[in-house]
């Protein structure tokens, strides 16, 4: 195994029943990219849960992270980039602190702070 396998999307897929399904893909592959320094996820998905409100999910500390690309009922209207990025990192803090407590806030902001610094 090379050392750059620990840190990367080894799969990422876009919802196949919503129109845009590439520009979906594009959107999941570029945010892979830009997180495979900080966390390996097996499998980085959209997905369109029933509650608006929800914006990521991860499961089994990033065996599979789930993102929500799209505006509720805009199948069409993709949230901004940096919206989708954020919930990304968001979701990988999850793997070192569980609840939305102090630790896992503070966590977020390094992750904000050196991310999006390094990216702009």
């Amino acid at each position: 195994m090379n050392l750059g396998d620990l840190h990367k999307v080894w799969e990422s897929k876009a919802l196949k029943r919503k129109p845009g399904e590439e520009e979906a893909k594009k959107i999941l592959e570029k945010i892979a990219k830009q997180v495979q320094p900080i966390w390996r996820v097996k499998l980085l998905s959209e997905f369109y849960p029933n509650n608006p409100a929800l914006l990521g999910l991860n499961v089994g500390a990033s065996i599979h992270v789930k993102l929500r690309l799209r505006r509720s009922n805009w199948d069409w209207d993709f949230y901004p980039f940096n919206q989708v990025l954020d919930t990304m990192l968001h979701e990988l803090c999850h793997n070192a602190h569980g609840p939305h407590n102090a630790n896992f806030y503070k966590l977020w902001d390094e992750f904000r702070k050196v991310h999006f610094h390094f990216f702009r």
